[in-house]
């Protein structure tokens, strides 16, 4: 008998352990900001992505006394869709954003939830059916009309889709956590966010050197459609970047971030401090899908 105790005693602690949630890591640190996006034609949008990075290589280099080395390409060339319950928005309301990416005819969806509380950013369950899924807790950083300095936590998980987006049942299959927080039913209809079909073209190649890690820098051009001739995109933006997996992150190279990202800040010509964020955007396209 005392054995069988013993036992009970050891699985109930197990158990207890399992659903304890340590110190959440913040496995990612991105900093966003905005940029105008009548800087940018499809028909010189590499010409002035570059004007742009050596602009923001001159202003870091300058704040940082750190190197900004590389040589900026078009690495990425995708169309982005954003999905949701149309007229209610269920999931814009929860929190959440469901995002498919497509290149070359690959499907890639990713559920995010958001908070500025990164515990329970953290907490939602975002587990996923594919041994391919990856996921991620991230600091999401930007600025607002009352702060420079404004940071959103977003929990993400990703897997290579082979599915049809149209009902909820695309999500709850392959995210079986958020089903069964939500328990939203199957048969849901799920539509196109605005109507649209984003054309994404990414630029990357560039870092900047904060000692013990290397930021990457993203240019993002969104376009309404596939671009042809002098039309611009509908909204731009740059970023950087960098990680570790055990969130081992040092004085010095958070300090140089927020550093290089003030910096940026400063280079007018280019920013954009009222423009929407890319999420926002999609969300504020059709006034009419969230009503």
């Amino acid at each position: 008998m005392k054995t069988i105790i013993s036992v009970l005693m050891v699985c109930n602690l197990a158990a207890i352990a399992a659903n304890v949630k340590a110190n959440p890591d913040v496995t990612s640190r991105e900093y966003k900001l905005m940029l105008k996006a009548n800087s940018f034609s499809y028909t010189n949008e590499a010409l002035n992505v570059l004007e742009l990075l050596d602009n923001i290589e001159t202003t870091v280099e300058s704040a940082i006394s750190r190197n900004v080395t590389g040589t900026a390409k078009l690495s990425k060339v995708r169309d982005i869709k954003f999905y949701d319950v149309e007229k209610t928005c269920v999931l814009k309301h929860i929190g959440y954003s469901f995002r498919e990416r497509m290149t070359g005819g690959n499907s890639e969806v990713t559920l995010k939830f958001r908070s500025a509380d990164r515990y329970i950013s953290n907490f939602e369950n975002l587990s996923a059916i594919s041994n391919q899924a990856e996921s991620k807790l991230e600091a999401d950083i930007g600025i607002s009309s009352t702060s420079t300095f404004n940071v959103v936590y977003g929990h993400s998980t990703k897997v290579p889709n082979s599915r049809t987006i149209n009902k909820m049942d695309d999500i709850n299959e392959q995210f079986p956590g958020f089903q069964q927080n939500y328990a939203f039913s199957n048969s849901l209809d799920l539509n196109l966010v605005g109507n649209l079909t984003i054309r994404e073209h990414v630029y990357k190649g560039v870092v900047i050197d904060l000692g013990k890690f290397d930021a990457e820098i993203s240019v993002t051009l969104w376009y309404n459609a596939v671009p042809s001739g002098n039309q611009m995109p509908v909204v731009a933006e740059v970023s950087f970047k960098y990680e570790d997996n055990s969130a081992d992150y040092t004085k010095k190279v958070v300090n140089r971030a927020k550093q290089s990202f003030e910096a940026i800040q400063g280079l007018t010509n280019w920013i954009d401090p009222n423009s929407k964020t890319k999420t926002k955007f999609i969300y504020d396209y059709n006034s009419s899908f969230c009503q």
